[in-house]
Order: structure tokens, then sequence, then C-alpha cells
């Protein structure tokens, strides 16, 4: 059976807008901070970029919530890119929201896509649904 990463993460007092919950632009910061916690423990860096990224709401997050958990498994593993199957949890375990995201492997001084070495397909591999 496939490996689910989770990652808490502080929910901060001005995350919270005008309606008293987090905001919906927020979750994607809860969800990045997610990610590269998964790409160091799976790889070692965080070095990628988002191509897609889609999110459905389905629950809000408020202050007193203090915290929120995300869950990452992998959907696909390409030659240059990864798609994760993410999962946002309110500290209750309701779930807020669920995203899938797609991502590349990237170089930062050839500014361009770059493949997974095989030690890296090893780890991300632990994680496959």
């Amino acid at each position: 059976m496939a490996l689910v990463f989770e990652h808490d993460v502080n929910v901060r007092w001005r995350d919270s807008d005008a309606l008293g919950h987090v905001n919906n632009a927020v979750y994607l910061t809860y969800l990045e901070e997610a990610r590269d916690a998964f790409y160091l423990r799976t790889m070692g860096d965080p070095i990628y970029v988002i191509v897609r990224l889609e999110i459905d709401f389905r629950a809000e997050v408020r202050y007193a919530d203090r915290t929120v958990r995300v869950e990452i498994a992998v959907e696909r593993l390409g030659t240059t890119s990864l798609t994760t199957s993410e999962t946002l949890r309110t500290a209750a375990g309701e779930i807020a929201a669920e995203a899938r995201v797609v991502t590349v492997r990237w170089d930062p001084d050839s500014r361009a896509a770059v493949p997974f070495s095989d030690e890296q397909r090893a780890g991300l591999t632990e994680y496959a649904q």
C-alpha cells in the first residue's frame, strides 16, 4: 500500500478575511508549504514549477482551527512532471479542499525542465496511489 505524506500547517491570524474564515487564496499557500516539505522529504529540495492546479473548496477553515493538515499522494510520475493529489483537512479532520497539482522538476540555472533522477523516482514511487 502506498504511503500518504502528511504535513501540518499553522493557521495564521492574517490568513482570515472579513468573513471570519481563511481566504480561499491562502489555501494555495497551505498546499505549497506541504508540497515543499514533501519535495524535501522525497527528493532533497523543493525546486519545481507549477504548470496546472485544480482545486475544489469543500469547507471553511477558521483561525480558531489553529492548524490544518495536508495529505499528499502521487497520482502520476512522468519524466519531468509530477501529478499529486492533495487534500487539505481542518483540525477536526473535515475535508476543506481537494486539489490536483501538476509540477515540473526545474533547473533554475538553465531555466528548463529536468528529468527526475532514479533516486528521486524511487522516493516518489513510495507515495504512488
